[in-house]
């Protein structure tokens, strides 16, 4: 997160999948999305049971439904208007705006371009203790979206430049609190649990809601102190 610092070989920003889009309301609600629905779902969206895209909605579910984490609230929208009803329950307020990364480029870039990005300036930072509620896009044949919350998350917006000449702003969550972390996501990062936060970038198609009287303003983050791990 430090300007200069250059992210390791396949980052990539573009978006994580296409072609799934959000459907009205009432066609979204006509099959509830459950594990008892389950047969109704992949008759609804014509899949054969044994298809990797019937096991993957298969999980999405079994994720959606499982319980929340310690300090986490989540929930599954499979439609726009439900996404909004409750981001605004759980914010309090429908004074709230919807971010995402954003790519400018003169050119289309694609998940197999190679692209080297360095951090610059200026980082923006959401105050302490903003409650961001996140939504990722799930693979499926419609929008639907995990989306969560949780009080150990901080929020970022991290500028980069490209060596194709294309500029990122990045929003970037850091997590404080990784008690239910994979130990196998430590090895990889080759740290210790509870050394430093872990941050990741967001793909440009996933979605951060936040209240407009949080919204991030200009932070500096200096070389020194603790350290941020990618």
């Amino acid at each position: 997160m430090y300007p200069g610092t250059k992210m390791d070989d396949g980052t990539n920003f573009t978006r994580t999948m296409w072609g799934n889009v959000f459907v009205p309301r009432p066609e979204a609600d006509a099959v509830p999305f459950s594990t008892k629905n389950l047969p109704q779902l992949l008759d609804h969206f014509s899949m054969v049971p044994s298809s990797k895209e019937a096991k993957d909605l298969k999980q999405l579910i079994v994720d959606c439904e499982a319980p929340n984490m310690v300090g986490e609230t989540k929930f599954c929208p499979t439609s726009l208007e439900s996404m909004i009803d409750n981001v605004v329950s759980l914010m309090g307020t429908h004074d709230v705006s919807a971010l995402t990364t954003t790519i400018n480029s003169t050119k289309m870039v694609a998940q197999h371009d190679k692209v080297v990005y360095r951090t610059t300036s200026p980082i923006k930072s959401f105050p302490d203790h903003t409650k961001l509620i996140i939504c990722h896009p799930s693979p499926c044949a419609q929008a639907v979206h995990y989306c969560h919350t949780n009080t150990a998350y901080k929020g970022y917006v991290v500028p980069l430049m490209g060596s194709d000449g294309s500029t990122v702003n990045a929003l970037t969550i850091c997590h404080h609190d990784y008690m239910n972390f994979n130990p196998g996501f430590f090895e990889v990062l080759k740290m210790e649990p509870g050394s430093q936060p872990i941050c990741h970038f967001l793909p440009e198609n996933h979605i951060v809601w936040v209240r407009n009287d949080q919204m991030p303003t200009l932070r500096t983050v200096s070389s020194g102190g603790s350290g941020f791990q990618f």
